[in-house]
């Protein structure tokens, strides 16, 4: 990266200042907040207090370019703003459509509000794309949940600051997890029981996987989140503080009996004031998720089971008789829209949404065909982007999407396309690939001691590895051996086939051994820890260790720069993909007696549909308008305002009406959308054209 000018001392004072405003005065120094030349720093992890503050100073610093707005306070009493960027600011309506990018839903992402600021920061950069698009920015919807990373002892959990008590006694909160050996983590306890169901891989013990019985295997431990049954119910830290995770409070597939949704989709005020937020703004055209899943490199994944099958469908009795169908045999959707077209009166639409709804069919649960064909070539270009970024090393696969996530609700109830983006995995843990030695027992039976020692010490120290030989046990100890006549090839042959086989480092989680290889090589062992004996209240001699809270989602800080910068311009990309509608082409034919003739051809120069398959299914996203007026002019045949319902990705739809002019006159075309953009054209309707 390219060196960034020196801040002027006037800017750096005035950005300091407006720092300790938004922190309200603290007498602790506050960290540096962005400006136009030195945003903020990615060197560290900012709080969600740092974070408010400094897209609150962005606003002042890009007065007229920027605005921020409070959606909601957490349980907690934390702030959920929204940065936005672009040209609508200042204005009393709103002209250009927008994208909304949500980060850290979960709280347990920091990378992802780090990622969100970065994005901010890049806006800022690129005048060109805020000249005619807004971008909203949520960078921390659960503030509650990731304060957590800053606080001590350090956990993970996703949940919010709301009181839930999730083992139904007479108290909330009261039996969390405990920093029982002090080391300021919470991590894991494994307990030695007969009737365990996790035991030690072998080639590594620090790693356990649970023991299949199938094999012959035996569990030899229990395992228990880290702390005390605090309550005394036998149970060990299952009523923790914090209610419920913002990620799954949406209300596409909503679970309305777990304990972390909540009572309801939309009841915490995170979501509740996201959700009205993005319904009061319908200029929304595209959502960005950051966090944990990843759109942009598998596309949404369908095989879900919906509570209907549309291929098979059984009319109720009472409505197949109004329908005239046969209420015991089943129907295809496209069947039942054939017979029920002919009934509805003209110029009224029926889709399969609609039949969907009155027949209590349930909701959609699959991405459609249709949207899956752009997800899956938008795909194929962000893996050639991060190629070329030298970002695509072979790492572990972004987590799948959640039930009641905001990237599906964004897809499956606004319409619009939704994409997510995770930005970091822990590396594939890869075995290192030494070249075969090629020596076996029977190679050494028939091998003379000259023949052996041309071998050399590297190819004999790979045997040696090969065959899991002891670590005492070196190359130079097997040559000096066969050197002094002490030991023969074909006595080695014998020991060596009479010793056991080398352990095996296989099995157990991917994502654990992952853990461990990043962890030893990158965090200096802090992000899986070693297991130390503890004397347990309750449960006796005990072991405390295991994987670190957030190691396997928060990269160290080091990392945070080049991750964000080299990730999030593929946003810039993915919006530049936006429908965009415009009028390409108009044309005028006179037919006599004053009448014309007008056609006009709408175009969308955009790479996406208009709008998404999904958006004409549950009909949330807007038309787009083509108005004709003009003085003197009378519409014989067409809509003064006719809505235009979709057009495909650089495809184009033809309009036509019927004019009466008794004298020469004009007709402004004017073509509207509130998700994309619009145009005008004026047409002459007789004398010189």
């Amino acid at each position: 990266m390219s060196r960034r000018p020196p801040i002027p001392r006037a800017a750096l004072t005035c950005v300091l200042a407006l720092v300790a405003v938004a922190a309200g005065g603290a007498s602790q120094q506050a960290p540096p907040a962005p400006t136009a030349a030195a945003p903020v720093s990615f060197d560290r992890y900012h709080t969600p207090q740092e974070i408010v503050a400094a897209v609150q100073a962005y606003a002042k610093i890009h007065l007229g370019r920027a605005a921020v707005h409070t959606i909601a306070t957490s349980p907690a009493g934390l702030d959920v703003v929204v940065l936005e960027i672009g040209p609508d600011v200042a204005a009393k309506t709103r002209t250009s459509p927008a994208v909304l990018v949500v980060a850290n839903a979960e709280g347990t992402v920091p990378l992802a509000s780090e990622a969100a600021l970065a994005l901010a920061d890049l806006l800022f950069n690129r005048p060109e794309m805020t000249k005619e698009l807004t971008w909203f920015i949520v960078p921390a919807l659960n503030p509650d949940a990731s304060r957590r990373y800053f606080g001590k002892p350090l956990v993970a959990d996703a949940r919010n600051g709301s009181v839930y008590n999730d083992d139904m006694d007479d108290q909330a909160d009261e039996d969390g997890p405990d920093d029982l050996n002090g080391d300021g983590v919470i991590s894991q306890m494994r307990v030695k029981d007969p009737s365990g169901e996790w035991m030690p891989v072998e080639g590594d013990p620090r790693l356990l996987k649970r023991a299949e019985a199938s094999k012959g295997e035996k569990g030899v431990y229990r395992l228990y989140t880290e702390g005390l049954d605090n309550d005394g119910d036998g149970t060990y830290n299952e009523d923790p503080a914090g209610g419920v995770d913002i990620g799954v409070t949406f209300p596409h597939l909503f679970h309305p009996f777990a304990s972390e949704a909540g009572p309801w989709p939309g009841h915490e005020p995170e979501t509740f004031g996201l959700m009205k937020f993005a319904v009061d703004h319908p200029e929304i055209a595209m959502a960005v998720t950051f966090g944990s899943s990843n759109f942009c490199l598998n596309p949404p994944r369908g095989g879900r089971q919906g509570s209907a099958d549309f291929t098979a469908i059984k009319i109720p009795e009472d409505i197949a008789k109004r329908f005239g169908a046969d209420p015991n045999r089943t129907y295809s959707m496209q069947e039942i829209l054939d017979m029920v077209r002919p009934m509805v009166p003209a110029g009224f639409e029926i889709n399969e949404s609609m039949i969907s709804s009155f027949l209590g069919l349930g909701a959609v649960v699959n991405p459609l065909e249709d949207d899956l064909k752009f997800y899956r070539e938008l795909s194929d270009r962000y893996k050639e982007f991060l190629k070329a970024a030298k970002l695509d090393a072979k790492r572990l696969d972004p987590a799948p999407d959640k039930d009641g996530s905001f990237e599906l609700w964004a897809y499956y109830h606004l319409g619009v396309p939704s994409f997510s983006m995770d930005f970091w995995t822990l590396p594939v843990a890869e075995e290192p690939k030494a070249e075969p030695s090629g020596i076996t027992a029977d190679t050494l039976e028939g091998m003379s001691s000259d023949a052996f020692l041309a071998l050399g010490e590297d190819k004999l120290a790979a045997f040696l590895k090969e065959v899991g030989a002891p670590p005492n046990v070196s190359a130079k100890m097997l040559m000096d051996g066969v050197k002094s006549g002490r030991m023969t090839p074909k006595q080695m042959a014998g020991m060596l086939r009479q010793m056991p086989k080398p352990k095996d480092t296989s099995g157990g989680d991917p994502k654990l051994r992952a853990l461990v290889a990043f962890s030893d090589k990158t965090f200096g062992g802090k992000g899986y820890l070693a297991w130390t004996p503890f004397t347990h209240p309750t449960l006796g001699e005990v072991e405390i260790g295991g994987a670190a809270p957030f190691a396997d989602t928060t990269p160290p800080a080091s990392m945070i720069a080049p991750l964000v910068t080299g990730q999030v311009p593929w946003v810039l990309q993915l919006a530049d993909a936006l429908p965009h509608v415009r009028i390409l082409k108009t044309d005028v034919a006179a037919k006599g007696a004053g009448v014309y003739a007008l056609t006009v051809w709408v175009e969308n120069r955009g790479y996406l549909p208009f709008p998404t398959a999904m958006g004409k299914r549950d009909m949330h996203a807007p038309p787009a308008v083509a108005t004709v007026k003009g003085a003197g002019v009378t519409l014989l045949s067409g809509l003064e305002r006719t809505p235009i319902k979709e057009i495909g990705g650089h495809a184009a739809v033809k309009l036509q009406w019927l004019l009466q002019a008794d004298k020469p006159a004009t007709v402004d075309v004017t073509l509207a959308s509130p998700t994309a953009w619009g145009d005008a054209a004026t047409v002459r309707l007789g004398g010189a054209q």
